[in-house]
């Protein structure tokens, strides 16, 4: 009689293992019938007023405004640096020549 080599035996093993994996009691209820656009699971419970306010709190510290208007920067009542109304064209155009290099 032929004897069966070891590693044969550790591959059908593994093997078995794999296959039996997926037949674990979760995976049996799950949607395989997959069509276009359409939702199939499981409905969510809609949010309370109060999650969605916290919701909207965290969105407002996270955009970096603390104002409904948005837009960040200084705060109402702060300054804030407008430009000129004609920027030094000669003046600009000499640094972007000196950025160049020769």
């Amino acid at each position: 009689m032929k004897t069966r080599n070891p590693i044969w035996v550790v591959g059908a093993v593994a093997v078995v293992g794999l296959l039996l994996a997926g037949c674990r009691a979760e995976e049996q209820g799950r949607v395989i019938d997959y069509e276009p656009g359409v939702y199939k699971g499981k409905k969510e419970a809609g949010m309370t007023a109060e999650q969605r306010d916290e919701l909207r709190r965290r969105v407002r510290l996270q955009s970096g405004s603390v104002t409904p208007a948005g837009g960040g920067g200084a705060p109402s009542g702060g300054s804030v640096r407008k430009p000129s109304a004609s920027p030094n064209l000669g003046r600009l155009n000499t640094r972007a020549a000196n950025q160049k290099g020769p």
